[in-house]
């Protein structure tokens, strides 16, 4: 297939910079390809963020001369395969080179993962002539227009089997299905996937969490036993039937919890602080890795302590009797296993603890009002900023049981408290007491002008003690000492 280079060229960032990179491939007699991703994203006329080399030559050294010559950041990536990365700007742009693999691009190209990352492009000739032919030796481009993920054979598979879950990953960033016979696949050789590092399994599971409904390829995943794989804690969870409060077994309410969240992820008793809760969401712990996504984790595992504690009374009733501290020390083991950060560690853990007690507080209806007041004050100062991971949770948890013993009130209930709650958490960051440095600090201690800027530190204080990056007075001074160090003494905010 032929496209206009005139349609191509435009779509590709930083034009002066490839112009620089066609000029030293033509000097040094190096064949470059534009591959994989960036013709794909062209193809589907999406952003492209990236651009993809490979060469028939050490891309490693090809792209350490390349950067000297035009000044931007290199990073070996791996010795062994040749690869390299250059970081332009502000990480406005990426440019990978990679050694082929095989005796040509062809080679290469059959050897990828999947076949819509398995096209190619000169880029010489794209640089200089009016046309240019699409290398596609899998006819990948039926695949795209198709919208189909396929698995090019069971080889590729072995060569690498992270490509399953990368496959589930393609088709939920994409929105595209799956190929029928790369389904089969996946199922038969899911085991393999305990086979690949536990790093990179973590980012692509990060990857489907960041996707808005990722719960339909969770879903997907469990099917071909893939997940179980990354969770074999999950598989004593299913079938695994509850009590009356409930209308599904452990998992398939884990699941559909999940799905609520996803579809509702702020209750109607926190809207009035939607902002504060999307930026709480949306923080990342962990480069790559927001608070939203760990909060689906937990969603997911709050209660994968129930299958270790069920008992059945002399009743007959079924009970999970702290199932959420067996939770809390399986989630605690889990985060280890997947190698999260310590700070997502102990927040998964302390989520999946705390995931009852809002359901406890609503339980109160005798309490006084004024031990129940002192029970929501010693529930935010234990979890600090946590208590709205806590509440999101809760929301979703009951959302997904609808047994019959479960009443609208009890949602009723639950939505009055989460604002009683969210209420006082706010109300205490807003008032002196709860502000870690307030304006006179910063223009005594710091020598900042009253103004703009105040207001606009003490609303990056605010956020950041809501996101849980300063606890006190020393690291709130920490906090405001690193911004104004970084921007010379000044504040530049807008």
């Amino acid at each position: 297939m032929l496209f206009s280079t005139s349609k191509i060229l435009p779509k590709l960032p930083n034009h002066k910079a490839l112009i620089s990179l066609a000029e030293l491939s033509a000097r040094e007699n190096v064949k470059l390809y534009l591959v994989g991703g960036t013709i794909r994203d062209l193809i589907l006329e999406r952003p492209i963020v990236d651009l993809d080399f490979s060469l028939p030559v050490d891309a490693i050294e090809f792209a350490k001369n390349f950067s000297k010559e035009i000044g931007v950041k290199f990073i070996a990536l791996d010795e062994e395969q040749k690869t390299a990365r250059l970081i332009f700007r502000g990480g406005s742009l990426y440019m990978d080179f990679s050694s082929i693999r095989g005796n040509d691009i062809i080679e290469d190209l059959l050897a990828r993962d999947l076949t819509i990352n398995s096209m190619a492009i000169d880029f010489n000739k794209l640089m200089q002539t009016d046309s240019i032919e699409l290398i596609d030796p899998y006819n990948a481009i039926d695949d795209l227009y198709r919208g189909l993920i396929r698995i090019p054979s069971a080889q590729t598979i072995l060569n690498d089997p992270l490509r399953m879950l990368r496959a589930y990953r393609f088709s939920a960033t994409l929105g595209f299905s799956l190929y029928e016979d790369s389904v089969n696949l996946i199922t038969d050789y899911s085991e393999l996937l305990k086979t690949s590092s536990v790093e990179r399994v973590r980012d692509e599971l990060y990857k489907i969490f960041e996707i808005g409904n990722s719960a339909k390829f969770i879903r997907a995943m469990d099917k071909t036993k893939l997940l179980e794989q990354i969770f074999p804690e999950i598989i004593q969870m299913k079938g695994m039937i509850q009590n009356d409060y409930h209308h599904l077994d452990v998992w398939g309410h884990s699941l559909l919890a999940l799905e609520f969240f996803e579809s509702n992820a702020i209750p109607n008793s926190l809207v009035s602080y939607e902002s504060e809760i999307n930026s709480y969401l949306n923080f990342e712990i962990v480069k790559g890795r927001t608070r939203k996504s760990l909060l689906k984790l937990a969603i997911m595992l709050h209660d994968v302590g129930k299958p270790s504690v069920r008992s059945v009374d002399r009743n007959g009733r079924i009970r999970f009797f702290d199932h959420h501290k067996k939770g809390a020390e399986i989630a605690l083991q889990i985060g280890n296993r997947l190698k999260l950060a310590n700070r997502e560690i102990q927040s998964l853990s302390s989520i999946v603890e705390n995931h009852m007690y809002p359901l406890f507080l609503c339980s109160q209806r005798n309490v006084l009002r004024r031990e129940k007041t002192k029970n929501i004050l010693n529930f935010i100062e234990k979890m600090g900023s946590e208590c709205l991971s806590v509440l999101i949770v809760a929301f979703a948890d009951l959302n997904a049981t609808q047994g019959i013993k479960r009443s609208d009130d009890d949602l009723k209930n639950l939505n009055k408290l989460i604002s009683e709650i969210a209420d006082t958490y706010f109300h205490q960051l807003d008032s002196p007491i709860g502000q870690l440095i307030n304006g006179d600090e910063l223009i005594n201690r710091f020598g900042m002008s009253q103004g703009v800027a105040i207001g606009k530190m003490l609303a990056l204080l605010k956020e950041a003690q809501i996101n849980g990056i300063i606890n006190d007075h020393r690291q709130a001074m920490n906090f405001v000492r690193d911004i104004l160090d970084k921007s010379n003494k000044t504040i530049d905010l807008l």
